[in-house]
């Protein structure tokens, strides 16, 4: 912004100046693995970033039958992976029920929080839910009654009360004169000094000495006025205001702590007096839940989310053991606020659970479970175990990451799928033209952490599982360690015993020219992944190393020029946006992720007239060309090596 002189002393003035900083780039080693566990939160995105967290939020490991996605989970962290989010899918149905307001609409829904594996079901239906209507401030509306001890002329605006009567007013009360002798006089306090009122505006009647002064009826439409104690009372309160056998709701939108006004959403539709024997009774709405076993997290909610105890805010700090709570949605709640309060209700049991049974999970609910991860931009890798059990659970998964476009799907092989029948089968069937996922094959055998098998000898102490989490785990130490634009191929992979097949060299070939990346030992080198390809026949998004490299820049570019949004669409913003762009391609350049030796021969950015003609300006759109020459992997190295028979000749000049 230009400095401007107007009235100003002359002198030195500092302007700071904020500059778009560089573009930082994005994780790109977030997993997200989707699969059955024994307990935890179903369909929610969960981050964990240690197997002892995983243990705590979903349990331990399938035995009898086994399902895999844990193990995958295990598989990450061991080969270098630091950030997953889990996402329990789940066949049973929690145990809920409708809390209905007033009006008979479903304002709340209350949901079993947990629900086991068959066998072991926590039974949600004997959950036993009472609704009590609680008040976390009853007061009244202040009242003031005193005299006039001096001033009060025509034009004025400031008189005196009786010695010590100052405290019974309040600046912004609207107060009642009245003379005795049928002359009355509406007027509003603006300040107080002791027992001085100062008046916004003068009076037009004189009220002399013993003229009675006491604050005025609440009239129709008087949208704040003063209690006698606001604690209790938040913006977003909802409040009962009652007197005799008149009572209306409201919503509290404001709260002066220092006068104890309140201020509501709507004007008052009946007359309130401000003297008599029934005071004007100002009540909080809140509510509580009851369980069998009592819970603090469900005790003095509020409705609305300026409140502190908005039992959406109170929830997520302190999440109850047992239930969930939500507000309706399929279909809203037509009533408005405050008659969208939960009725008291006795005590109900929840109803309509399901024991959950992993063995009937279906593409249902795993794609449900996949379709929440949208809401989770960090994700960068996706893997499902199960995923070769369900019929076109590999093309959502697919899917999925193409849709999201930042993100990539690590698929597994059937098992005991052979290399001339069965995984040829599964490639045939799975595609992204654009590179979007890899299939890497085969499965691989642990050391079961069944603790009723440790004992035994090593051939039947160990588990044979898919190898998607491992290699999830071997993409994150690639990427920390050499960057995303190294291949994660010929790496290590950990904790694993062996392979569940041996491939000769034929076979792998064979199988890379399909591109189904192979899993091989090594001699003295270990269990190596031995394949970088994507599925997809085009050779531009061949590579997995290119396809992430791609997905990281476009992200980071993404993110780090948002502040560009609605800015003046000009050359200086044009300039700005193409500074930054090439500041963090040269920084990706010098990992040496582009073919190039220089930046200007690795990547090239335009913004210019032809991109950005008067007629897109106009539609509020700016485009940039950014191209860019990603290092493919050298996934064959050949050394010619020639003889020359006779040895070297030397020749006389």
């Amino acid at each position: 912004m230009a400095f401007t002189a107007t009235n100003k002393l002359p002198g030195v003035y500092i302007d700071e100046i904020d500059v778009p900083g560089p573009i930082a780039g994005v994780a790109t080693s977030v997993l997200a693995v989707v699969g059955p566990a024994r307990m935890g939160p179903i369909d929610t995105p969960t981050l964990v970033t240690n197997p002892t967290q995983f243990r705590e939020a979903f349990g331990g490991h399938f035995t009898a039958p086994v399902f895999y996605a844990s193990h995958a989970v295990h598989g990450f962290f061991e080969n270098g992976g630091s950030s997953c989010y889990f996402v329990r899918a789940s066949s049973g149905a929690r145990s809920s029920l409708d809390l209905l307001d007033a009006n008979g609409n479903v304002t709340l829904v209350v949901t079993a929080r947990e629900l086991d594996v068959q066998g072991n079901p926590i039974d949600g239906d004997s959950i036993e839910v009472e609704v009590v209507h609680v008040h976390l401030a009853t007061t009244n509306a202040s009242r003031g009654d005193s005299t006039v001890a001096s001033g009060g002329a025509a034009g004025s605006t400031v008189l005196a009360v009786a010695v010590g009567d100052g405290g019974e007013f309040a600046a912004g009360d609207v107060i009642l004169l009245d003379d005795g002798g049928g002359t009355t006089e509406l007027a509003t306090v603006a300040s107080l000094s002791g027992d001085d009122l100062t008046l916004t505006t003068p009076l037009t009647n004189t009220f002399g000495v013993g003229a009675a002064i006491r604050v005025a009826d609440l009239a129709v439409n008087r949208t704040s006025f003063r209690l006698e104690d606001s604690t209790g009372i938040e913006p977003g309160s909802y409040v009962t205001i009652s007197q005799g056998a008149i009572s209306d709701g409201f919503v509290v939108t404001q709260v002066d702590r220092t006068n104890h006004v309140v201020s509501l959403d709507h004007g008052l539709p009946n007359p309130l007096a401000m003297t008599g024997p029934n005071q004007v009774q100002v009540q909080s709405q809140e509510f509580t839940l009851n369980l069998a076993v009592p819970d603090p997290a469900l005790q003095n909610l509020a409705m609305d989310p300026r409140h502190p105890r908005f039992f959406g805010s109170v929830l997520r700090t302190t999440p109850s053991k047992f239930v969930q709570l939500a507000l309706a949605d399929d279909p809203p709640n037509p009533s408005v606020p405050p008659t969208n309060l939960p009725a008291p209700l006795p005590a109900t049991n929840l109803a309509g659970g399901a024991p959950d049974d992993p063995a009937n999970l279906a593409l249902a609910e795993y794609q449900r479970a996949i379709d929440v991860l949208e809401r989770i931009d960090a994700v960068t890798m996706l893997v499902i175990p199960e995923a070769t059990t369900i019929a076109g659970l590999q093309g959502a998964m697919i899917t999925h990451c193409e849709k999201m476009q930042d993100r990539f799907a690590i698929l597994d092989p059937q098992r005991g799928a052979t290399p001339t029948n069965g995984i040829r089968t599964q490639r045939g069937a799975l595609n992204s033209d654009r590179g979007y996922a890899a299939l890497y094959y085969p499965w691989i055998w642990i050391s079961n952490p069944d603790p009723a098998v440790r004992n035994l000898p090593p051939e039947q102490g160990r588990l044979l599982i898919p190898p998607s989490g491992h290699i999830a785990g071997v993409f994150a130490r690639t990427d920390n360690a050499k960057g995303v634009h190294k291949a994660p191929a010929n790496e290590q992979i950990r904790g694993i015993l062996d392979l569940e097949r041996t491939l000769n060299d034929t076979e792998s070939g064979q199988l890379n020219e399909l591109s189904v990346n192979v899993l091989r030992r090594v001699p003295n080198r270990g269990f190596r992944v031995w394949g970088a390809r994507t599925l997809t026949t085009s050779t531009q998004w061949r590579y997995v190393n290119v396809r992430r490299l791609l997905l990281f820049i476009e992200e980071s570019i993404q993110e780090g020029t948002e502040f560009a949004v609605f800015e003046p669409n000009n050359r200086s913003l044009w300039e700005t946006v193409k500074r930054q762009v090439v500041e963090f391609l040269t920084t990706v350049w010098a990992t040496g992720a582009f073919v190039g030796a220089t930046p200007e021969t690795s990547f090239r950015v335009r913004v210019d007239e032809e991109l950005n003609p008067p007629g897109q300006i106009a539609l509020g759109i700016l485009t940039f060309e950014v191209i860019v020459y990603p290092a493919p992997p050298a996934e064959f190295i050949v050394f010619r090596v020639i003889q020359e028979p006779g040895g070297p000749r030397l020749e006389e000049a």
